[in-house]
């Protein structure tokens, strides 16, 4: 049987499987994992608990039983959640068999086998009826399939899916609500991630500048976002440029839910004259309806929010397609690591100390 396991495509930022070897340790896969990190993080913790409980009351309230589906459920916290809130029932779909089975121990440990049915399938491949996984569809939906990009990890096609075939119509839905906010910025630090700055050389007979060939400076970069920490961006790092706009997805609660390609163009209104500018973006989630639990990745120096001006004019929006073919070698930190004039000039100081006129250089891994 052949092995295979998800890998990040740096350059499209996309998932992609590759085969291992078959004596491949899974166990070191999930140690390299971010479930810890999932599961440490208090805020969200608290935030899903509380969604879960008040998706359970709701439906508790119209006189119907609560069966819950949770999808990605990684070691089955969120069905836990769910059964302890007074669901009568939970699916928990998890594709990854290590993980499923680790959940399997997880869910008897803690005494939620008649309450919990642990499903080790692609949710698209999960059967409704007498003979199925499911013995009836859910009628409240538990998810955690975002990432940096809010619908980076195929989230799309698995809510629609969901909502065809597994889920009743109207359901509730936990998370309810997602919402993306973008941010124009000025950085020098930001923009050196993505070219090349020329270097300025002292010598002895003048200033010299080297500067990257014409495909390099003209070349857009590639199409995958970098994903960063914004709150330990140093705010002396960047100017601000303008407000910040909103752009709202209602991805899960939706009866008829059904995948359509939107090109929108936001236009942002400097409050200052600058050069190129870098467009930040982060997001939250409602847990409810009222919007009342709401989980944000808001970097702390956000201050107001505005609703963004959508051009509803027909637009054509290419992907940029990186041409020079440094892009698809070199990362983003690598860029900013040869942007960095600090470094630049101890090199440059420390060549001129053993250098000289008849010296030859032997360069091993340059770039």
């Amino acid at each position: 049987m052949k092995t295979f396991c998800g890998r990040a495509n740096p350059t499209t930022g996309t998932m992609e499987w590759l085969e291992e070897d078959e004596n491949y340790d899974y166990h070191q896969e999930i140690a390299r994992s971010r479930y810890a990190d999932m599961l440490h993080d208090k805020d969200r913790n608290v935030k899903y608990y509380q969604g879960i409980r008040a998706a359970v009351s709701r439906v508790k309230e119209r006189g119907e039983k609560a069966i819950v589906l949770d999808i990605g459920t990684g070691t089955g916290l969120l069905s836990m959640m769910a059964a302890s809130a007074g669901a009568d029932f939970c699916y928990a779909i998890e594709v990854f068999k290590p993980m499923a089975n680790a959940a399997v121990k997880i869910v008897e440990k803690n005494g939620f086998c008649d309450k919990i049915k642990v499903i080790n399938k692609h949710s698209t491949e999960v059967t409704v009826g007498p003979d199925g996984d499911m013995l009836c569809c859910a009628n409240i939906l538990v998810t955690e399939l975002f990432d940096t990009e809010l619908i980076g990890e195929g989230a799309l096609p698995t809510y629609e899916h969901a909502h065809k075939y597994l889920v009743q119509e109207g359901c509730e839905a936990v998370p309810h609500r997602a919402t993306v906010y973008v941010q124009l910025v000025e950085s020098k630090r930001m923009w050196s991630w993505n070219k090349l700055f020329p270097v300025h050389v002292e010598a002895e007979d003048g200033e010299k500048i080297i500067v990257s060939p014409s495909e390099m400076e003209n070349c857009p970069g590639l199409p995958s976002v970098c994903d960063i920490q914004l709150n330990q961006m140093p705010s002396s790092d960047f100017s601000i440029l303008s407000d910040v706009s909103v752009v709202c997805f209602h991805v899960v609660l939706l009866l008829n839910f059904q995948i359509s390609v939107k090109f929108m163009v936001i236009y942002f209104y400097s409050i200052k004259k600058a050069g190129v500018g870098i467009v930040l973006s982060w997001w939250d989630i409602d847990m409810d309806p009222s919007g009342m639990i709401n989980c944000t990745m808001a970097p702390y120096w956000v201050k107001s929010t505005s609703a963004f001006q959508e051009n509803k004019a027909d637009v054509r929006v290419e992907s940029p397609v990186c041409r020079c073919q440094a892009h698809l070698l070199w990362n983003r930190p690598r860029f900013g690591e040869l942007n960095d004039q600090n470094r630049t000039c101890q090199y440059i100081k420390s060549l001129m100390k053993v250098l000289k006129t008849d010296s030859v250089c032997l360069c091993i891994s340059d770039g």
